[in-house]
């Protein structure tokens, strides 16, 4: 499973697209790498909001078995994630980073980890591609529990 380590910086986001993209089938690739955009950008929002240094984990699984994409991003925040909104003021600069993510995901959320912080994960509908990794829903929980 690839993964990417990365410091809570905001030029962290644009190094995770450019890592993401090549990993991805080119039928999911900009869905995908939006979702990675928001992730990593939240996350480090959250850090910088605490002063967190520990650096962020990027993980991305590609399953075309059961046809999605799985991505998780950890941060050393501990305050939960808010529900996405219906609507955001057009005035608001930010708000609307987990309203992308209804769009292209599957299906998404957030779990704490045990030595603090949480891990946000995405799951994206792929169609079949080239690349094979059984991944379940609960499989993605329990390791967003072990990215530490």
């Amino acid at each position: 499973m690839p993964y990417l380590l990365l410091p809570p910086h905001p030029m962290s986001v644009s190094a995770a697209r450019r890592w993401a993209a090549p990993l991805l089938p080119a039928d999911v690739r900009d869905p995908v790498v939006l979702a990675v955009s928001e992730l990593v950008t939240n996350a480090v929002v959250a850090d910088e909001a605490i002063a967190a240094t520990d650096d962020n984990e990027v993980e991305l699984i590609v399953d075309p078995s059961y046809g999605h994409v799985v991505l998780a991003v950890t941060d050393a925040s501990d305050r939960p994630l808010p529900p996405s909104p219906a609507r955001v003021p057009g005035y608001e600069d930010g708000g609307r980073g987990l309203l992308l993510l209804d769009i292209p995901a599957d299906d998404h959320g957030w779990v704490p980890r045990p030595c603090g912080g949480k891990c946000v994960w995405a799951r994206l509908r792929c169609p079949p591609c080239a690349l094979a990794r059984h991944t379940s829903a609960a499989e993605v929980h329990g390791r967003c529990l072990m990215l530490e």
